[in-house]
């Protein structure tokens, strides 16, 4: 195995030095990828996210004129403070996310049981306005709906007369919709991510070699062509597994600046969730590099090797539509298909189920059983002395 152990060092010294290659492996992957993908998911949630329990303090014109709506506004973790009638321009120049106004009229028209006008006032180019206008319309609804029962019962009437049906709705599934959407995104990180880490690695250790004439001397010499396949297969596959590593890390920091609220509540993107997800994705890893090997080396070419390999980047898209556009039952059959499998597993891993083990064996012992097919292939390739045409 001496001659093995040769192969794998070479071949990793060298892609060591290609920048480009390291670009991926290292940058893309890693970091670019998890940014481009879940950043924006992570920006929106804590965006639009309301934390009721923190407290509020918002700046009220004419507080006086509703006492009670202000005790009701305190009840709620809400502080009105007073502020000037003239408030528009610090509203404008971003000194105050909102001011609610009061009008005059607010007390004659509550008191003679007509709808009494409560104006907010904000600069909708703030975040902060966004989320305080929603907190603040979310309790002053509450509010609204205290009030029109208590008029309801002065006047020995139930407001329910007014509701002939009482209709409820009971889904019986273990998903609500668009948590499938959240378990795919990590999976389709990963797999894009894997395929990119050894995409030029692959090319280089077979389409790169032929071209430069050093894959013939490689040939010549007196080494198993099972252990020439192999030390490269192996190099392939530890900047494959650098790949699925590093996203990891990035994505379990990414998805750790999501506030607390109802999105982290439903979704399990925990520390052992990631680690389930990277030996979930061992197999994968297997796969992926047999894949890349394969299409490399049946390539003629460095520039037919890279066109083949980026039509061979959308494998890892189409579980994704798929599970996106179809409704596949998760059951043994389709846990057996490579990819799908894991997309599935991944999507109950972020949603807090529980995985079937037997699901777990099926998903990983298909991926490996393909990896060993295709390598058979490549041992077979480099066998026959067609693969330096």
């Amino acid at each position: 195995m001496k001659s093995f152990w040769v192969i794998l060092l070479k071949e990793i010294r060298d892609n060591l030095r290609d920048r480009r290659s390291m670009f991926f492996t290292l940058l893309y992957g890693p970091l670019l990828l998890p940014a481009l993908m879940i950043g924006p998911l992570v920006f929106n949630v804590n965006k639009f996210s309301v934390d009721t329990e923190q407290p509020l303090s918002v700046a009220v014109v004419g507080r006086e004129r509703a006492p009670n709506l202000m005790a009701f506004l305190a009840e709620h973790n809400i502080n009105t403070e007073a502020t000037e009638e003239d408030f528009i321009e610090p509203l404008r120049r971003g000194e105050l996310p909102l001011v609610m106004e009061i009008p005059e009229d607010y007390e004659p028209a509550l008191r003679n049981a007509r709808p009494a006008p409560v104006v907010i006032h904000y600069h909708s180019g703030g975040d902060d306005a966004t989320q305080q206008r929603r907190r603040l319309r979310a309790v002053l609804d509450g509010y609204d709906s205290r009030l029109r029962s208590l008029r309801f019962l002065a006047r020995g009437m139930d407001e329910q007369v007014f509701d002939p049906l009482h209709i409820s709705e009971r889904d019986v599934s273990t998903q609500v919709p668009g948590e499938a959407f959240m378990g795919l995104i990590l999976p389709f990180m990963l797999l894009f991510s894997m395929m990119m880490g050894g995409f030029y690695l692959a090319v280089d250790t077979t389409a790169g070699e032929r071209e430069r004439l050093s894959l013939e001397p490689l040939l010549a010499l007196p080494v198993p062509r099972w252990q020439l396949v192999l030390g490269k297969y192996v190099a392939i596959l530890a900047f494959v597994l650098m790949s699925l590593i590093l996203p990891l890390i990035s994505g379990f920091v990414l998805f750790g600046l999501l506030d607390d609220g109802v999105f982290t509540s439903r979704y399990d993107f925990s520390a052992s969730t990631f680690v389930a997800a990277a030996f979930l994705h061992l197999p994968v890893a297997l796969l992926m590099t047999a894949f890349l090997f394969v299409i490399a080396a049946f390539a003629r070419s460095t520039k037919e090797a890279q066109t083949q390999l980026g039509i061979a980047m959308l494998v890892p898209m189409l579980p994704f539509f798929l599970l996106q556009f179809l409704n596949i039952p998760e059951q043994s059959l389709t846990m057996a298909i490579p990819l799908l499998g894991q997309y599935q597993l991944m999507t109950q891993l972020v949603n807090g189920q529980s995985i079937v083990p037997v699901h777990w064996v099926l998903s990983s012992a298909s991926c490996v059983a393909l990896a060993v097919l295709l390598m058979s292939m490549a041992v077979r390739r480099y066998r026959h002395e067609s693969i330096l045409q």
